[in-house]
């Protein structure tokens, strides 16, 4: 009896002492500006700048947003910290951005990280809209893929408010500071090309419309040995 009692305390012990997991930040989901917006309902302040009400639906387990705004023309980020679920901010007009949120917890090391959309700030006229960047579907970001009788085909979607894209430029390297072009003027989504084995590759799509206004999105990727 007592070596049972005995047990029965280390049992008591040891479950007592176990940590309980602490969750992670989850992700929010975004609300607005909609993901390839034009951004008309923003407040104008001036000539230049317009006043932009960002939201997006509350996530559990976090006790800070951060919320990233992209000047696509410039690569300006904008960054602002926040316990709300929205936030106001003014930007620059006539102009393409992107923008994605970040949930933090004071009890996790791990920060959520959401979708990224896209949307444009109309400038003070009608505005002849720059391509968002394109969309690179595949291969993901730092995926590591299989060629078929060594090669690949990449695919990627274009995006433009005026749905005015003319054509895309393909470039491909192993070197970021040298990528070559490889194909000009395509007017699909998608390229089959001869890649190698076991080796790290960056590719980047550089898309163009009709008034020559151009976007670029770079990936990076490797082949299987």
């Amino acid at each position: 009896m007592r070596l049972k009692f005995k047990f029965l305390l280390i049992f008591i012990f040891l479950f007592s002492c176990k940590k309980e997991s602490i969750p992670d930040p989850e992700t929010v989901l975004l609300s607005s500006p909609k993901n390839g917006d034009s951004c008309t309902t923003a407040l104008n302040i001036n000539i230049q700048e317009s006043q932009v009400s960002f939201s997006w639906n509350p996530s559990l387990h976090t006790d800070l947003y951060e919320i990233n705004i992209n000047n696509l023309d410039s690569g300006k980020i904008l960054k602002k910290e926040t316990v709300l679920n929205s936030e106001s901010i003014i930007l620059k007009r006539g102009f393409p951005y992107s923008w994605w949120v970040f949930s933090k917890s004071d009890n996790s090391p791990i920060i959520s990280k959401s979708q990224t959309w896209f949307f444009y700030l109309e400038g003070n006229s009608k505005s002849d809209y720059l391509p968002f960047p394109a969309k690179l579907i595949s291969p993901g970001s730092d995926e590591q893929v299989n060629l078929d009788n060594g090669r690949f085909t990449f695919q990627w979607e274009g995006r433009d408010l005026d749905n005015d894209i003319i054509s895309f430029d393909f470039y491909l390297g192993e070197d970021l500071d040298d990528l070559k072009l490889i194909n000009g003027d395509l007017t699909n989504s998608s390229l089959e090309i001869e890649l190698e084995e076991g080796k790290n590759y960056y590719w980047k799509i550089i898309t163009i419309d009709s008034m020559g206004n151009t976007s670029s999105s770079l990936g990076s990727f490797s082949t299987s040995a």
